[in-house]
């Protein structure tokens, strides 16, 4: 039914390969899912814009570079949902933007994501930097110090 197919027609309701069949609309059900999942993240996550500003919004342009590698923080809430499904974790769908004592920043080499990294605003540590599918890359270390050696100009715009 979800599928717009007439259940009362045999040709839907008894299928030469009933188990293809049903695979084929359970899967279409699940992307259906999926896409109605996504709207609503994306409703909420636009219903939290202002507090996200409100929160971050003293850090929004801050970047630093190595001269390769050029970390920048995430400057709206989708740009996390963008981060989160380039590189497929859960920055975006966690709500990491709403998180009043962190900073999330993308760390690019020619603009393509390499590693996203989280920053405790309390201790400046980093808490965790994840590339591709939450694995650590091979800059992973050089991100790491990057942030690090950077951590002056984050406080400096604490106290702004």
């Amino acid at each position: 039914d979800r599928c717009g197919k007439d259940l009362h027609n045999a040709h839907y309701v008894c299928p030469a390969d009933l188990k293809a069949e049903h695979d084929k609309y359970q899967n279409k059900v699940r992307i259906l899912q999926e896409q109605e999942k996504r709207k609503e993240q994306m409703k909420r996550a636009r219903e939290n814009e202002a507090r996200f500003r409100e929160l971050k919004g003293k850090f929004f342009g801050l970047e630093f570079t190595d001269g390769t590698i050029v970390v920048r923080v995430l400057d709206s809430v989708e740009a996390y949902y963008d981060e989160g499904n380039a590189l497929h974790h859960c920055v975006g769908q966690c709500e990491y933007y709403l998180k009043p004592d962190t900073l999330v920043f993308s760390a690019r080499i020619e603009d393509k994501r390499v590693e996203t990294v989280e920053l405790s605003l309390e201790t400046f540590k980093v808490l965790q930097s994840r590339g591709l599918c939450n694995k650590n890359t091979k800059y992973h270390k050089r991100i790491m110090n990057l942030v690090h050696k950077n951590i002056a100009l984050i406080r400096k715009r604490m106290a702004a």
